[in-house]
């Protein structure tokens, strides 16, 4: 059973979803694929390397899990039995910020480097 957490901006953004059920079912669903790994046993949550191209070095080792039309953000693994989820892109029918941009690769790093400061629980 592993643990994951979120930062300032993250839970930011899914401030953003509560008027429409989103953030309940993110952070379920975050919670769920944390839960379902241990240290021997690896979850949902791993070996999803991030699509993103020409991916700055500081991007090394993020991942992104789709859930429902968000993306999220996270790093971590099961060895360690615990998830970081840094920063959740919201469903916007726009192209802004693609993943291949240098702006949110940017926006990527300073979320990353926030410490957490919350623990999503059941």
């Amino acid at each position: 059973m592993c643990s994951i957490s979120t930062n300032k901006t993250a839970n930011k953004q899914l401030k953003k979803l509560e008027r429409s059920n989103d953030k309940k079912k993110i952070e379920r669903r975050l919670f769920l694929f944390a839960n379902e790994a241990d240290i021997c046993v690896s979850g949902a949550l791993d070996n999803l390397e991030c699509s993103m191209t020409r991916k700055p070095p500081e991007l090394k080792g993020v991942k992104k899990k789709q859930i429902g039309r968000h993306r999220v953000y996270y790093t971590g693994h099961h060895t360690k039995c615990s998830y970081f989820s840094f920063y959740i892109k919201l469903f916007k029918k726009s192209d802004k910020n693609k993943e291949d941009d240098p702006k949110f690769h940017k926006k990527l790093i300073r979320a990353l480097n926030e410490e957490p400061i919350k623990t999503i629980a059941s």
